[in-house]
């Protein structure tokens, strides 16, 4: 299934998909964020999407996909658009379920994950969106499961994150020097 041109043709789709996961998806790929010249990537892909904060999410050369976050957190989130999508969907606002003590176990990460969406559904109620009933929707229109339990979502995620090569980003200062980070989104 062809995710990003479902998304790019039923503009009420992917303003849902803004709505429950603060994604736009771009009318077009694009190259990412190179911060005029100062950022570069040791994988090359295109960015599909942006949060509203102004972080990518990038179509890597090898089919999955790599973040790069607004404030420097560069890493690699899902194996494949499906993954992606399925995670974005079960896990919205995924940036907080990055507490990686969490992860050690499979029982405190769903209860863990439970409390985060718990948190997430009654911030919507206060911008008058049924989050619950939003997600489903989604989920329904992308062909994708909810889950009720998302630990093992977000297990693939912590594995695809920690797994080799990492995608990593390397800012070039003016002077030469370069900083690199760990390609990891949970070593903020």
């Amino acid at each position: 299934m062809d995710f990003i041109k479902m998304l790019r043709e039923d503009h009420d789709l992917s303003d849902l998909l803004c709505d429950v996961c603060d994604i736009e998806i771009l009318p077009e790929f694009t190259a990412p964020q190179d911060e005029g010249g100062h950022l570069t990537y040791n994988i090359s892909g295109k960015t599909f999407a942006k949060a509203g904060s102004g972080s990518e999410y990038i179509l890597l050369e090898d089919g999955s996909i790599g973040f790069w976050g607004s404030e420097g957190a560069c890493g690699r989130i899902a194996d494949d658009l499906k993954e992606f999508f399925e995670f974005m969907v079960n896990c919205p606002y995924w940036l907080d379920y990055l507490e990686e003590d969490e992860y050690r176990d499979k029982d405190d990460l769903s209860e863990f994950a439970k409390e985060i969406f718990k948190e997430h559904a009654e911030n919507a109620r206060d911008i008058d969106l049924d989050l619950p009933e939003a997600q489903q929707e989604l989920a329904a229109r992308l062909g994708i499961e909810k889950k009720e339990d998302a630990a093992d979502i977000l297990l693939r995620f912590y594995h695809c994150t920690t797994r080799e090569p990492r995608f990593l980003s390397t800012y070039t200062e003016d002077d030469g020097s370069a900083h690199s980070g760990t390609g990891s989104l949970f070593d903020r």
